[in-house]
Parts: structure tokens; sequence; C-alpha cells
């Protein structure tokens, strides 16, 4: 797997380990967002600071976890997005779609 898992009280820090994040990754990564979201996780911060690339495929599994989670009453930040995905983010609108912080400090305090 390709992702970290780490758990600060009930907030779940996942650390994406993708250089490139694509079609290959895409489904397996929306099962395991969606496992932690049945496993009862409300609150999840994606930690993309090694992601150089990624792909719409991945924006789609990156949605569709929002969407789950929203609909389970949950919220959802991306931090140390790079400026290219950041810049990707930005052409796509998604910016205004996901919580976006510079650090995982200030993701885990904005669900206070």
């Amino acid at each position: 797997m390709n992702y970290t898992l780490e758990k600060s009280a009930d907030v779940n820090i996942i650390t994406v380990e993708l250089v490139e994040a694509s079609l290959n990754q895409s489904d397996e990564f929306k099962a395991y967002i969606y496992s932690l979201i049945d496993g009862g996780a409300r609150k999840i911060v994606l930690n993309l600071e090694k992601v150089l690339y990624m792909d719409s495929s991945f924006i789609g599994a990156l949605v569709g976890g929002l969407k789950n989670l929203l609909s389970k009453n949950g919220e959802m930040a991306l931090v140390n997005i790079t400026s290219d995905v950041l810049a990707l983010f930005e052409l796509t609108r998604l910016d205004k779609v996901f919580h976006v912080y510079d650090s995982i400090d200030d993701a885990v305090k904005s669900f206070d």
C-alpha cells in the first residue's frame, strides 16, 4: 500500500507515498479511503507533500472520498500540496471544494 496512517486523537492523517498519483493507484486509494470512512473515520487529513503529479482519475478518487465523507458529516483537509498539483486544483477549481492548508497542525486545528 502506498499510504501511511497516523492518528492524532480522532483525526486520521494519511500521507500519500506516491510521486505520481494516477490511474494505476486511484482504485486502491478510493477503496482505502472508503474503508477508513466505513470504519468510522470522520476527520481526514491528506498529506500530499510527496505527490509531484496527479491525474484526473486520482482526483476523481479524492472527490469520491470527499463526497462519501461529507455524506456522513465528516471533514477532509489537504496539506502540503506541491505547486504543480495546486495549480491543477486551481485550474479545476477544486481548491474551492477542498480545504487546503499549509501544515498538518493547521488542518487538525481546523476541525475544532
